[in-house]
């Protein structure tokens, strides 16, 4: 029986390379025709990372983020399916690093509703920010949303748990305007030294006597000489550096303990 004689109610047999189903294949089965397209649009993928520049994310992070996401675009890509490499590959790289911001930005990770209704807030709160010439009040922004005053204030409160500033030691920069835009610089309060010594010479003092601690008041406090203190006390001068020798040896003992 010749072929042409084959007949079905569809009509004639097609040929099998017409009918035989092509596997998916992406445009690069190998990790380097996937790097060579990749390297073609690193431009893409920088310009979307700077679109996403936040305080508290280091840029070079992101750019690094964005263009793993161009490298994921590369290797799924499938020039078949009648697009561009750009339109694909856009809401892969976007998708990456949003989801690097939303999983590395948070000190203490709210809910996930509370994080969506933050950007909601956010959104409405920069569109009304043009429209009245001022920022909205949490009582407007809730308003606009359709929501609890109480639930825009925790979410506005979200804020608060995104990754802190960072944090440069003042040895960096000599002059403190010379500090890149958001950067908190590292500086030593001395403030903190001299509270840390005070609760210990408190601590020393507990055991102390009435009479020693006016003896401390007098010498420290008032900063009368020894012989005055020993004219006051009706002592001799001697017996005055006496008992602060022995009292000031034993604070120093408790505080070093």
């Amino acid at each position: 029986m010749s072929e042409s004689s084959i007949q079905t109610a569809a009509g004639p047999v097609r040929d099998r390379a017409q009918t035989e189903v092509v596997p998916y294949r992406p445009v690069s089965e190998s990790a380097a025709g996937a790097a060579e397209l990749a390297t073609e649009y690193l431009g893409v993928a920088d310009a979307l990372a700077r679109r996403f520049r936040c305080t508290g994310h280091d840029a070079e992070d992101l750019c690094q983020v964005a263009r793993l996401g161009l490298l994921k675009a590369a290797r799924r890509y499938r020039p078949d399916l009648g697009h561009g490499f750009v339109p694909y590959a856009v809401p892969t790289i976007t998708g990456e690093i949003k989801r690097y911001l939303r999983d590395q930005s948070w000190v203490v990770r709210p809910p996930r509703g509370l994080q969506e209704l933050r950007l909601k807030v956010r959104a409405v709160s920069a569109r009304m920010t043009q429209t009245l010439g001022r920022e909205p009040s949490t009582l407007e922004v809730a308003r606009e949303l359709g929501l609890e005053a109480s639930d825009v204030a925790e979410a506005q409160l979200a804020d608060a748990a995104m990754v802190g500033q960072p944090v440069v030691h003042t040895d960096l920069a000599d002059d403190p305007q010379g500090f890149p835009e958001g950067v908190i610089p590292a500086v030593v309060d001395p403030g903190f030294e001299r509270v840390e010594a005070l609760n210990a010479l408190a601590r020393a003092l507990r055991d102390a006597s009435e009479s020693e601690r006016e003896l401390l008041e007098m010498r420290f406090g008032e900063e009368l000489t020894q012989e005055a203190i020993a004219q006051r006390l009706g002592v001799s001068q001697m017996q005055v550096s006496r008992l602060l020798r022995r009292i000031l040896e034993r604070l120093r003992t408790h505080m070093a303990a």
